[in-house]
């Protein structure tokens, strides 16, 4: 086995494990290769997948199906560990290389951190990828692909279509049979669920089939995504916030657990948590 890889396989289940390494094992030769001239060259290859992106190392870029808001990455926490992005510094240019026929541009990922996007979407790398040429990440989870360069990614239909409800509660999101969404105040971590033992049995999160997605439906102006839950499950998110039902609706319309021991909210579109 390429003693590289075995390095990089043994750094990234420590990341995996909570350890946060593998940014640094992936990412790192992307920035140096940045830093010499202040520019990041974006190039292409091309092989059985296609003709696709791979940065100024030369390592694969991919597309990750999640990130349904143009210009927005729904991937975040022990996400960017796995997939870590292909990072813009302060000054520094996107430069695109021979074939590269789409937009290149950068979003803000975090506080002060910018991630570079192509025709819109935010590109990665996979962990695994320690050479040019790899693209071990392609297909992971039905829902990372390699970034073509026409843009385009295998159809995956979201199994889930979050819509909108008005009440005197205000406006708020409804999932599946249009039952009442719901935010936990004790969610204080984006993308982090604490309800976990009986609070599921209870709140059961919002979710979808593992490798399946969710869309935002007319009136949504937040972002969606997807985290796995403390049971494992595709917990669906909304503005980082974790999603869940409440055991005590039964029909479209109930919102029966607004307010449940002053810490559980109908999922407002405004993603806040009612005023104190």
């Amino acid at each position: 086995m390429n003693p590289t890889r075995t390095t990089h396989r043994r750094l990234a289940a420590l990341a995996l494990s909570g350890a946060m390494v593998i940014t640094a094992a992936v990412a790192a030769p992307a920035l140096v290769a940045a830093q010499e001239d202040n520019s990041i060259a974006v190039n292409t290859a091309t092989d059985d997948l296609g003709t696709y992106l791979v940065g100024p190392d030369g390592l694969t870029l991919y597309y990750f199906t999640r990130d349904v808001t143009p210009g927005v990455s729904a991937c975040f926490g022990r996400c960017l560990e796995a997939w870590p992005p292909l990072l813009v510094g302060e000054g520094q240019e996107l430069v695109a290389g021979e074939g590269v026929t789409g937009t290149l541009g950068s979003v803000p990922l975090g506080d002060d951190t910018m991630i570079a996007t192509y025709r819109g979407r935010p590109l990665y790398y996979w962990w695994e990828d320690v050479a040019p040429g790899e693209t071990l990440g392609e297909g992971v989870g039905n829902v990372w692909y390699v970034a073509q360069v026409d843009g385009s990614m295998p159809e995956n239909p979201p199994a889930l279509t979050l819509e909108t409800a008005t009440t005197d509660l205000g406006t708020f999101l409804v999932g599946k049979d249009g039952l009442t969404t719901y935010y936990f105040e004790a969610d204080a971590t984006p993308g982090v669920s604490v309800c976990e033992g009986d609070c599921l049995v209870a709140w059961p999160p919002v979710t979808v089939p593992p490798g399946n997605t969710v869309a935002a439906g007319e009136g949504i102006p937040g972002v969606l995504g997807l985290i796995t839950g403390t049971d494992g499950s595709t917990q669906v998110t909304y503005d980082g916030r974790p999603l869940y039902y409440w055991q005590g609706d039964t029909e479209a319309g109930q919102t029966t657990g607004h307010g449940v021991n002053d810490i559980w909210w109908v999922a407002d579109v405004s993603g806040s948590l009612p005023a104190r």
